[in-house]
Parts: structure tokens; sequence; C-alpha cells
């Protein structure tokens, strides 16, 4: 993930991040410096996925913005 559309838009996609992540809080989606990485670790965190499955979630939400 390169270019990182999630880092760019991370002021303006914290209501979208916890509707399509209900568990995500909101000190998660607030977090000043968030990135797809970022988004990828608390995924792993919140809901127990792997790595790679953490990411493919991040990259179809990317698509998405």
């Amino acid at each position: 993930m390169s270019n990182d559309r999630i880092k760019e838009e991370w002021p303006n996609i914290p209501d979208r991040l916890r509707r399509r992540w209900r568990k995500l809080t909101n000190e998660d989606v607030r977090w000043p410096s968030g990135s797809a990485e970022y988004l990828a670790g608390k995924l792993q965190q919140r809901y127990g996925v792997d790595r790679r499955e953490a990411y493919l979630q991040v990259f179809e939400f990317e698509c998405e913005l």
C-alpha cells in the first residue's frame, strides 16, 4: 500500500470506519495519524483476524474511497 489513501482521508472518514467496523472505538478512529497499516493493526486487535485478512479488508475499504 504505497499510496496510502486512508492516511490522506483519515480526518474525513471516522464515521465510515465505525459504520463498517463496529468494534472500532472512538479512540481508534480519532487517532490523529491513522493509516492503512494502523487500521489493519486495529482490525487484527479488535476482530482477531490474521494480518492477511486485516490488510484485505483495509484494501477493499480503500478501493471504496
